[in-house]
């Protein structure tokens, strides 16, 4: 028990230690500064950078944050990078392609569409998505055979694309 004790004190000092080193280099960092206020701010800022780089596997007790090999998830719980939870499923597809796969799937482009019909079907869903980011997935959609692109007779001298099934 005391060989125990006297070991956890030799890893405090040695944490002590390169806690004091880590806080003497923030404090050089700062030095220049002249409004308090702003030294404070930019010392604490330093400070927990140099702590969380001196740790290497696990988050820093001191702040709890995590390492640049460690993600912090939503939930609050950390995870090395590249690293699946056990049991944890893939999560399903979001975003643009998903929404325009959807309409897809639901036979939507069975008459041309243009892109601005697109986008409004899209916003009846509750899906705002700006015209300009639609044009690419629709692209991809086309190169890989799913949806076809004819040039439509538009609005006066503008010519528009319209999609539709392939």
């Amino acid at each position: 028990m005391l060989n125990h004790r006297t070991e956890n004190q030799k890893g405090i000092q040695r944490m002590s230690k390169s806690y004091s080193e880590l806080v003497a280099q923030a404090e050089s960092a700062v030095s220049a500064v002249k409004d308090a206020e702003l030294r404070r701010v930019a010392f604490e800022k330093i400070l927990d950078d140099l702590l969380a780089s001196s740790s290497t596997d696990a988050p820093d007790s001191r702040t709890g944050r995590a390492t640049s090999h460690q993600r912090v998830r939503p939930s609050g719980s950390i995870r090395s990078k590249g690293h699946a939870a056990e049991g944890q499923a893939k999560s399903t597809r979001a975003g643009t392609s998903a929404y325009i796969e959807e309409l897809v799937g639901e036979a939507y482009f069975s008459k041309p569409k243009t892109i601005s019909e697109v986008k409004a079907e899209l916003g009846n869903r509750g899906h705002h998505i700006p015209l300009t980011s639609l044009s690419g997935p629709l692209q991809r959609f086309c190169q890989k055979k799913k949806l076809r692109r004819q040039k439509a007779d538009g609005e006066g001298k503008k010519k528009a694309f319209a999609y539709s099934n392939w």
